[in-house]
């Protein structure tokens, strides 16, 4: 729906962590049940100094811990973060009773917590700590070490220090490299080209986002989802950096492996972006047919008027407006308000969202006494809003004032001003993507 300038961030491109050579568009993560193997096993660590617990003693807290990992894991995909937190926590404190390696395995997951939540201070301190563990018990060389470093990357990378993440991708890129592990290495030079891509070096990001398509390629097929998201993440880069002729060429590359692979969600967020691609272009008609697909697409898989199916609903009726057909574009605005008002307490973001679109339409047509009515009904609900989401939709108390300025209620769109002062941003024309 609203959204910032373009990011690779918004397309969920590849993969997000370093954790496991398969993690990639969703964060699925390394089973429990693998995890005592690949710190034990697929390394050999150095021999631990000291005392060593019985070995019945030493199973049993293992097999605690795997529990507790399994549990921490199904929770943070279900979206129980506080419960995953916690899981991960006790976890954490059966591994440091005997175990570094498996210590240093859940540090390491519980990156994606810490990221998901942007507590990149903690996730940091807790990547450094597997870092320092992995160096000692498998060596630097390791594999293991590797992963950890692609993830302190990913943080750095998050947290905007683009030069700290560059020299460790780099780092991590060379030890895959002299391992020849083809599809960890894919990973990790995607994350470094979403970072070219953000820092604009689109010709080195090009190069690799390219080379982590020929791996997976080579690997899995061109007809593998690893592949399609590959062509997905350069036709994202050039999206973002609105080359949107070059961009349509890939997703259509993209969408015609998400289609042989019978891949629904690849599919969505395909026509998602093509139609967005299109209505940049001006070629209303071919992204109206790409966003109904998306509709169409997305409704069979979350259920008639489920939150995340909005965007397109708001996407169509904005090009159904370019094309003149103004009343269906209004009906779809109203569509899109309606199933956000029966859904207002599990998604009240996305009614504000919804609602300031369709007062747009309405501004936009000259039907200012409408528009000042619906932006007075959904000022409460918006005033309920998190100040995170507040400040991401800053646009509609802007936009109210305004309005009550060009109404000649000045003394109401000071107040509104100063009551809502610290959540203006950067003036930007309102656009409907995501």
């Amino acid at each position: 729906m609203t959204s910032p300038p373009k990011t690779n961030h918004c397309f969920s491109l590849r993969a997000l962590t370093e954790l496991t050579a398969t993690l990639a568009v969703t964060i699925a993560l390394t089973s429990a049940s693998q995890l005592s193997a690949q710190a034990q096993a697929a390394d050999q660590p150095k021999k631990e100094e000291g005392a060593k617990p019985s070995a019945t003693t030493s199973t049993n807290t293992i097999n605690d811990w795997k529990s507790k990992e399994e549990q921490a894991e199904s929770s943070f995909i279900a979206g129980n973060y506080t419960e995953a937190e916690k899981q991960w926590q006790e976890a954490i404190a059966l591994a440091e009773k005997d175990n570094s390696l498996n210590l240093a395995e859940t540090l390491n997951q519980m990156t994606h917590l810490y990221i998901k939540k942007q507590r990149y201070e903690e996730a940091r301190a807790s990547l450094m700590k597997a870092l320092e563990i992995r160096e000692k018990e498998l060596g630097k060389s390791s594999q293991k070490v590797a992963e950890t470093k692609g993830n302190l990357a990913l943080v750095e990378h998050k947290a905007g220090h683009d030069q700290e993440a560059e020299k460790l991708y780099k780092q991590v890129i060379e030890t895959k490299r002299q391992a020849k592990s083809a599809t960890s290495l894919a990973i990790t030079l995607t994350n470094l080209a979403n970072l070219y891509g953000e820092m604009k070096r689109l010709d080195e990001a090009k190069v690799l986002y390219q080379e982590a398509l020929e791996l997976d390629k080579k690997a899995y097929g061109i007809n593998h989802k690893e592949s399609a998201q590959d062509l997905f993440n350069i036709a994202a880069m050039y999206y973002q950096h609105n080359y949107n002729k070059e961009a349509i060429d890939y997703f259509k590359q993209a969408e015609a492996v998400y289609t042989k692979l019978d891949d629904a969600p690849g599919r969505v967020k395909v026509y998602h972006y093509l139609g967005l691609c299109y209505a940049e272009e001006n070629q209303h008609a071919e992204a109206i047919d790409a966003y109904k697909k998306a509709l169409q697409i997305h409704t069979k898989l979350k259920g008639d008027k489920h939150p995340d199916t909005y965007v397109h609903q708001l996407n169509l009726a904005r090009s159904l407006e370019h094309t003149g057909n103004l009343e269906e574009a209004e009906k779809r605005y109203k569509d899109a308000v309606g199933a956000a008002t029966e859904n207002h307490h599990s998604a009240k973001i996305k009614l504000v969202e919804c609602t300031l679109e369709y007062a747009h339409f309405l501004k936009r047509h000259n039907r200012s006494i409408e528009t000042e009515q619906m932006l007075k009904e959904i000022l409460p609900t918006y005033e309920t809003l998190s100040a995170s989401d507040r400040r991401q939709l800053y646009e509609l108390p802007r936009a109210y004032a305004d309005l009550l300025k060009e109404l000649k209620q000045d003394s109401a769109a000071d107040a509104m001003a100063r009551k809502h002062l610290h959540v203006f941003g950067p003036t930007k024309s309102h656009q409907t993507k995501q």
